[in-house]
């Protein structure tokens, strides 16, 4: 259990960084640029709005400026030219506020405002509802680079097409004397931004240790030393007079018994997703020594096979969650998730009731609750394909009676899977 506990903080360590990574992509942008400002004599520059790379018209580029030009500032590194300012100096040069300048217009500008330089750029929509930004430090002088920064972030804006940009004005009507009632005529709404989905169908396979606790409960009819095959005393013997109400196997460890495999389907809107999983795992008690509880007292306990206790799993309905802290290649993502199980106990040391007959061994079906926190992350392979890895604790829990009247057995079963998988794409 050590192992996977030190896999479980890498985990988090590592969701945690890539949380604070994306979180802060403008201040990354802002610390490289800011480096050119040591290149200057004086460091003043102006931020003109970034424009994508097709010409399409969008509010994008505004947005990623106004954001831009606060982390800039804070740093204390570069002067920055009121926004206000630039656009009035612009429209008197007759120049459009697009980031693509050339070296006439970044002289222009340079005498006009009294900077050194400006930071330009340009947007490209990427891959997972993300774009690219890639911007540059400009002297005014000279209209040399002296600087450039390029980043991801995601995209919270609408754009008009170039198409739609560039249709043609419709010719002018002769104007015409307004009549009596005149009827105007809103334009449409725009329309909501689509939120991109992705939805995988994963398949994986796992495997894990765990503990149980085990407790076997009759207040009608005690348990007996030969009922569970233990020598509950340590006499040497299995006696019929030694019995209690109430017995407790504590922490006995477990091992697989055979590989967890299972698939399920994720779909993520933006950061947020749920998952829906169907799987099946098996836990077996192991050769090992433990304490048992005898009523109010408790002893050391031997337990001398490696498969005194088996609890064969099937999640059948069971869901999660999500939470991703990246839509990028590497895409770090926690969660919490409920299920219902369907549990097989089995032992071929304990007695139950098979019909009316008292025998060995002992199998029962029932079903049960499973808690668990997954704790992973996807690595994009192509536009349809991924791999991922992730280390789940599980807790699965539920009762049973071994056939017998008034008893009330329960198993309490905690294991932690380290899992690996591949992802398609929808």
């Amino acid at each position: 259990m050590k192992l996977f506990r030190i896999i479980a903080l890498i985990f988090v360590g590592v969701t945690f960084a890539a949380g604070i990574s994306f979180a802060d992509s403008y201040d990354r942008l802002a610390s490289e640029l800011s480096q050119s400002a040591q290149l200057l004599k004086n460091p003043k520059v102006a931020i003109i709005p970034f424009s994508y790379v097709d010409k399409r018209k969008s509010d994008g580029g505004a947005i990623v400026v106004e954001r831009l030009t606060t982390r800039i500032v804070k740093l204390k590194k570069f002067q920055v030219i009121e926004r206000q300012l630039l656009e009035n100096v612009l429209q008197e040069l007759h120049l459009e506020t697009t980031g693509v300048v050339d070296a006439e217009t970044t002289r222009q500008l340079g005498k006009v405002l009294g900077v050194d330089a400006i930071v330009a750029g340009t947007l490209l929509d990427v891959e997972n509802g993300m774009v690219e930004l890639n911007a540059r430090v400009i002297k005014t002088e000279t209209a040399e680079v002296i600087g450039t920064a390029s980043v991801e972030i995601e995209k919270i804006w609408q754009d008009i097409s170039t198409a739609q940009a560039q249709q043609p004005a419709a010719p002018q009507q002769q104007q015409q004397q307004p009549s009596a009632q005149q009827v105007y005529y809103a334009p449409p709404p725009k329309a909501a931004p689509k939120v991109k989905q992705d939805v995988f169908f994963d398949l994986f396979f796992a495997g894990g240790s765990g503990k149980a606790t085990i407790t076997f409960n009759n207040y009608s009819f005690p348990v007996r030393e030969t009922d569970l095959n233990i020598d509950f005393d340590g006499d040497g013997t299995l006696e019929n007079a030694v019995s209690y109400t109430k017995i407790i196997i504590n922490d006995a460890a477990t091992d697989n018994s055979s590989t967890l495999f299972g698939g399920r389907m994720v779909a993520f809107s933006r950061n947020f997703g749920f998952s829906f999983e169907m799987s099946n795992f098996a836990q077996v008690t192991t050769r090992q020594k433990t304490t048992i509880s005898l009523g109010s007292s408790s002893k050391a306990l031997s337990i001398n096979s490696d498969d005194y206790i088996k609890v064969n799993s099937f999640a059948l309905l069971s869901g999660d969650l999500l939470l991703r802290f990246a839509k990028k290649k590497f895409q770090p993502y926690v969660g919490i998730g409920l299920g219902l199980a369907i549990n097989n106990i089995s032992s071929p040391y304990i007695y139950a009731y098979s019909g009316s007959v008292y025998t060995k061994p002992m199998n029962e079906t029932v079903a049960g609750f499973l808690f668990r926190v997954p704790m992973g992350a996807r690595i994009v392979l192509g536009d349809d394909a991924s791999a991922f890895i992730e280390y789940r604790p599980v807790v699965n829990s539920f009762n049973f009676t071994r056939g017998i009247k008034n008893e009330t057995d329960s198993v309490a079963l905690t294991a932690g899977f380290l899992l690996l998988g591949a992802g398609f794409k929808f």
